[in-house]
């Protein structure tokens, strides 16, 4: 990737730095703009924890059971990336 796309680091860096959260706020910028936490293509891609439906989601026991297939989801994501680097590493 950064082969590739070496030279358009400036094009992305403010973005990083507008969804980092600062020390002196606890905030990023985008949160203190938008009230919100930015949702970011890979979170919606490989369903991060920050795409959990926070409305259907009223008692601690709801939560934990959000948590639990949040990890599970990464465990697979975990085995798929494996599964690929191995196969990658036999093609060359």
């Amino acid at each position: 990737m950064c082969k590739e796309n070496g030279g358009k680091w400036q094009r992305y860096l403010p973005l990083a730095d507008r969804i980092s959260t600062k020390r002196t706020t606890g905030f990023s910028s985008y949160e203190l703009q938008f009230g919100q936490i930015p949702v970011l293509p890979i979170d919606i891609e490989t369903k991060t924890f920050s795409e959990v439906e926070w409305h259907n989601i009223s008692t601690t026991e709801e939560l934990l059971e959000a948590r639990a297939k949040d990890l599970e989801g990464k465990e697979e994501m975990r085995r798929k990336a494996e599964e690929k680097s191995k196969n990658q590493g036999r093609t060359q």
